[in-house]
């Protein structure tokens, strides 16, 4: 089920600016990955490895380890660990991986943003961010292998999203096999099953860690479920500006 859009109506002339900003960081911090590996579709080289190790963030160097051991050789860990909590939100492992990022950034982001606002929203992505780097961390605490992807702020903006507008439709291109068909699927549904099937299930079925693919199933459910509860905070102490049946749509202040 791969998402084309979301039928979720904005205020005339708003701009998404932050999340704007954010796709074009990533977009840029890939294009110095391309440079610094002299690889494009995958990242996998030794010049990638030492990038990803560098500012990634990798479970056993944050727990406290001065240093990993790689293929039999000990490797210290970078002088600030913590910091690649952060700054591995802008990486990515290569193009599939970012461009699978920035689509779902793109279609969810912008309307979160709009709730928020432009200063609390960048702030809180940053937060889910970094809180879906620890819920990796946690799951497997000594782990050498760094985690890289900004999978874990946007699935705070899906689980943000859920909750905040679970009646919005998600249009979506299923394929299964010839078979192939938009849908129009509101995003309590949409959402809850991309979860499930692609996060939950091969998590519970690969252990903690990374899975299959070496996805880190764990960031995402954590993402997933802090912003679900930021959702629920902001609808518990927010009145609702967009009124169904009103001729415009929009409330005014």
């Amino acid at each position: 089920m791969f998402p084309i859009r979301d039928e979720n109506p904005k205020p005339p002339g708003f701009k998404p600016k932050v999340t704007y900003a954010l796709i074009m960081i990533n977009i840029i911090v890939f294009f110095f990955e391309v440079a610094v590996t002299g690889q494009f579709f995958e990242f996998s080289n030794n010049r990638a490895a030492a990038l990803f190790y560098e500012w990634g963030a990798v479970p056993a160097c944050i727990m406290g380890e001065s240093s990993i051991t790689i293929q039999q050789i000990r490797v210290s860990c970078p002088d600030m660990p913590m910091l690649g909590l952060l700054s591995s939100v802008f990486l990515h492992g290569g193009l599939m991986h970012l461009g699978g990022n920035m689509l779902f950034l793109w279609i969810f982001g912008d309307n979160i943003e709009l709730k928020f606002g432009r200063a609390k929203y960048l702030g809180i992505y940053l937060v889910w961010g970094i809180i879906a780097g620890l819920a990796h961390v946690v799951g497997d605490m000594y782990s050498p292998i760094p985690a890289v992807g900004a999978s874990g702020a946007i699935s705070g903006v899906l689980g943000a999203y859920l909750v905040m507008f679970p009646r919005a439709k998600v249009t979506t291109f299923l394929m299964m096999g010839f078979f192939w068909r938009m849908l129009h699927v509101p995003a309590k549904w949409y959402l809850p099953f991309w979860l499930l099937f692609q996060n939950v299930l091969p998590f519970l079925i690969g252990g903690f860690g990374f899975g299959s693919g070496g996805v880190a199933y764990l960031a995402h459910i954590g993402g997933f479920a802090i912003g679900l509860a930021t959702g629920y905070l902001y609808k518990k102490t927010h009145r609702p500006e967009y009124m169904y049946g009103s001729r415009y749509g929009w409330r005014g202040d």
